[in-house]
């Protein structure tokens, strides 16, 4: 059906208006969830911020059901799982466990991969080792995993804890 401009004009002026009362909205869902996670040890990682951490501490529940940090990269499906093959010895992704807490972790990886130099002479060492750049990445992710444990259980300084 053709449209008058007339009716185009309205139907942006629609549109503009619900995109300004979803921005209203998430500034205050914004303002809410940092003054939730502001004091959480996660935000001392480095690359973990407000959203990372209301993620990883929302979805991870009671910390307590995790013995160890093993049990926890399991749960967020960064436990490395065997993919060998005749002489090839190989590691792979998991397929299973907690996607949210994953992205979480991979989006702090990749700012550390970008901005901290720590993660990229870690990253550096990997590639020297023969890992590809996925290998690297996601040994800096398990890496990862025990300081967002310990942050989780104990509530110290990740940093402190030696890697």
């Amino acid at each position: 059906l053709p449209r008058s401009p007339g009716s185009q004009a309205e139907l942006a002026r629609a549109a503009l208006t619900e995109v300004v009362r979803l921005a209203r909205l998430a500034a205050v869902l914004e303002r809410q969830l940092r003054l939730r996670v502001c004091d959480d040890p996660l935000l001392a990682i480095p690359g973990c911020g407000h959203l990372s951490a209301a993620v990883i501490r929302g979805e991870a529940g009671d910390e307590a059901r995790f013995r160890t940090h093993d049990a926890f990269a399991m749960f967020a499906g960064i436990a490395p799982v065997p993919a060998s093959s005749g002489r090839t010895s190989r590691v792979r992704y998991s397929r299973r466990g907690n996607r949210r807490v994953n992205r979480a972790v991979w989006t702090i990886a990749t700012w550390q991969a970008k901005f901290d130099p720590r993660a990229r002479t870690y990253l550096a060492r990997k590639r020297a080792e023969g890992k590809r750049s996925k290998e690297a990445m996601r040994c800096l992710k398990r890496h990862l995993v025990r300081h967002v444990f310990a942050a989780l259980v104990s509530g110290v300084d990740p940093l402190k804890i030696a890697p």
